[in-house]
């Protein structure tokens, strides 16, 4: 958990709620900063030192290792990458996935080939000509527009722009978090989140319907208490909700994810849109998956032991 991302304090709330809820009579945990990894020189660590990361003197080498770590750095592949060098499971999705997930326009472009409707969109690198890109996104695909960082969570760097005036700024905004900013045609509707359980044949949660106190699902309203509201079910109609959790089981298996995620999207006249993916949802007391897996019975507790369990069973 922690880092050094722009989600650092988002992972320490998820690692931390994680630590305190497993079940100590079946599993002894330790939390591990990966921001030790960023100062290695400062504290005298060689960087490439696995022993120096997981080892704990007391317990030895891991069984398995919890992913609470947001961002960069740890859903992109990295901390993955590192883990399967190391021979070490860990929980949720595998390097191709995890990379695949984070970069959200190779994720748009998987759902289109595949037939699953996501919102029209135009990639602007940094340091590209923006001298006309308000009236290509006028041609294109219309104001309003959601403009995000392409690789980066938790709507850091994320902003609705109404008018060309306001886009450029928009978009250098985006680019102090990523080289590469995400132009997403806004569309109104009901916004959604399904959770999922599983690998191939995922587990489908409750969908659950957010409804931002200030219409906008923002960095604030995920995170600040009364920022948002959950509703479970969400108000959408059964027809609705029954193509949200194909799309997000598809979706799953498209980009190959393992143990649990979480699929975003857009109800709009009966038509569900997929926005996202994210292979390590949040665990926060303000977060979605839980608020899921709660109305489906299952107690937190008993989710960290169900993606335990996953990993493990694969291990064997």
């Amino acid at each position: 958990m922690g880092g050094i991302s722009t989600e650092r304090e988002i992972s320490l709330q998820t690692g931390n709620q994680i630590l305190a809820a497993l079940n100590k009579d079946k599993y002894i945990a330790y939390a591990v900063d990966t921001a030790i990894l960023a100062h290695a020189k400062d504290v005298g660590v060689n960087s490439c030192d696995l022993n120096t990361l997981l080892l704990n003197p007391i317990y030895g080498i891991p069984d398995v290792v919890f992913l609470a770590l947001h961002g960069k750095g740890g859903e992109d592949g990295s901390i993955q990458g590192l883990l399967e060098l190391a021979g070490i499971p860990y929980t949720g999705s595998g390097v191709l996935a995890s990379s695949l997930a984070m970069n959200k326009a190779m994720t748009k472009k998987l759902l289109r080939m595949e037939n699953i409707p996501t919102p029209e969109d135009i990639v602007c690198s940094r340091g590209s000509d923006l001298s006309t890109i308000s009236a290509q996104v006028e041609r294109q695909i219309g104001f309003p527009v959601i403009v995000k960082p392409n690789s980066q969570g938790s709507t850091v760097g994320c902003s609705r722009v109404n008018s060309g005036d306001l886009l450029l700024n928009a978009i250098q905004e985006a680019w102090v978090y990523d080289q590469t900013a995400l132009l997403e045609k806004y569309i109104a509707g009901v916004e959604i989140t399904v959770g999922l359980l599983g690998d191939e044949k995922p587990q489908v949660l409750p969908i659950i319907e957010i409804q931002s106190a200030k219409g906008f699902y923002d960095y604030e309203a995920k995170y600040t208490q009364g920022g948002s509201s959950h509703i479970i079910p969400a108000r959408i109609s059964s027809k609705a909700a029954n193509i949200a959790r194909d799309y997000a089981i598809r979706t799953h298996q498209i980009i190959g994810c393992s143990g649990v995620s979480r699929v975003d999207m857009i109800v709009c006249e009966e038509q569900p849109i997929v926005l996202e993916i994210n292979t390590i949802p949040g665990m926060t007391p303000m977060s979605l998956l839980p608020d899921a897996a709660k109305s489906a019975g299952i107690a937190f507790p008993d989710l960290l032991d169900r993606i335990l369990t996953i990993t493990l069973s694969k291990s064997l």
